[in-house]
């Protein structure tokens, strides 16, 4: 089982390991579905946010993460909020605007909640 992702839950722009990447997505939702008070995220509470505090350096060749490019995996088979399927931290995949992109990466920070 996956864990949902809410607001509380940590998106990243790739892993964070030096010198690249590591910057937090500034995810945003209004679900009413929450876990301990917080929303869980759907596609578009992460698709097209920014991205702060990515590592990789500014060259000719390089650029840091600044928004969510794509999302392109990580929604949930059953469980919905408002209609929409609720993101997993597992099986999230897509990429930022950076040169060379960050993958997306993400930890629930939860475990009340998993669905598949």
């Amino acid at each position: 089982m996956a864990g949902v992702l809410t607001t509380a839950s940590a998106v990243l722009c790739g892993p964070d390991v030096a010198p690249n990447h590591g910057g937090k997505v500034s995810v945003a939702s209004a679900a009413k579905l929450t876990v301990n008070g917080a929303p869980v995220l759907l596609k578009s509470s992460i698709a097209g946010k920014t991205v702060g505090g990515c590592k990789t350096p500014q060259s000719n060749s390089t650029k840091p993460c600044a928004s969510v490019a794509s999302v392109s995996t990580g929604e949930a088979a059953k469980l919905k909020a408002g209609g929409s399927p609720v993101m997993l931290d597992s099986s999230l995949g897509g990429q930022t605007d950076g040169a060379p992109p960050g993958p997306l990466s993400a930890s629930a920070g939860q475990g009340k909640l998993s669905a598949v």
